[in-house]
């Protein structure tokens, strides 16, 4: 049997954690599904309002968030997030066309948030966050 110093240190790390938001809950739990299965610790919320709270609860390294919901959108979302987890990496994905003019409002905040059109290619969303550090750790 291995011991712990004995294991690659690879394999010790900790998961990188993510948070999935989508108001179309089918989209959330299949992409929360996906990077699970390739070694992500998912959450999913289903809302921008769930979406704050789960990210203060959950810490996620990253936040995939669609940009379009009813309430809070997501940039809104985006935005109080960033408040209190400044370092946390957002994605925002939408499939509507003035989703880049919703972008605005984060700008003017100082916030400049990375936008997927949707639908979300499963590997381009790998590649993008097996290239960005995870930030939060316990």
């Amino acid at each position: 049997m291995l011991t712990a110093k004995e294991i690659p240190v690879i394999l010790r790390m900790p998961k990188a954690r993510v948070l999935v938001v989508d108001d179309d809950k089918r989209l959330a739990d299949s992409l929360a599904l996906v990077l699970a299965h390739h070694g992500f610790s998912v959450s999913a919320a289903y809302s921008g309002s769930e979406a704050v709270e789960s990210a203060l609860k959950f810490r996620p390294d990253f936040i995939v968030m669609d940009v379009m919901m009813i309430g809070i959108d997501g940039v809104d979302a985006a935005i109080a997030i960033c408040e209190t987890l400044p370092h946390c990496h957002i994605l925002l994905m939408s499939g509507a066309e003035d989703a880049v003019k919703r972008l605005d409002k984060g700008s003017r905040r100082g916030h400049s948030f990375e936008l997927m059109m949707k639908p979300v290619l499963t590997a381009s969303l790998l590649d993008k966050l097996q290239s960005l550090p995870p930030v939060y750790r316990d």
